[in-house]
């Protein structure tokens, strides 16, 4: 015998929502991150979530068919879904990062997960001039989780 369906008691919204979030799939940081995005005023968000986040959108430091398949879903979904936010996160200890490029040392990964951050945002701008994208490097803080700004060059 089968369990019956399970039925949310989160009501179905039909439209969509106008942020989209790309960050790393780590699940200690989702529900942050959906609470960032309440704070900045946006009940629900599209997600793009993959190891390594918009580490993935540049071309320059990711696989090329990783960041082909991540480029074409974010476009999909910011036209699709007629997004006019996106909030790009990188955060502390990602395992992504650290396999590519931790043999090479903490200030390494830090810098080239803010280059990414930056390129990213870059490359989104140039696609969708009219998007306004937000940067942020996310790490813990004792039991909170802390999301700090980045300041584009």
């Amino acid at each position: 015998m089968s369990a019956p369906p399970f039925i949310s008691h989160v009501p179905y919204e039909a439209t969509h929502p106008h942020v989209l979030a790309v960050y790393c799939s780590d699940g200690r940081f989702t529900d942050a991150v959906e609470d960032l995005a309440k704070h900045l005023g946006h009940d629900r968000i599209d997600t793009l979530t993959l190891p390594g986040g918009p580490g993935l959108l540049n071309r320059w430091s990711a696989d090329y068919l990783e960041s082909d398949m991540v480029t074409r879903a974010a476009h999909f979904l910011i036209r699709g879904h007629h997004i006019s936010e996106v909030l790009l996160l990188a955060h502390a200890g990602c395992g992504y990062y650290q396999t590519r490029h931790g043999s090479l040392g903490a200030d390494f990964v830090a810098e080239q997960q803010l280059t990414d951050l930056r390129t990213a945002a870059s490359e989104l701008r140039k696609a969708f001039p009219t998007v306004t994208v937000h940067l942020y490097f996310v790490r813990p803080h004792g039991t909170a989780i802390r999301f700090e700004p980045i300041q584009e060059d």
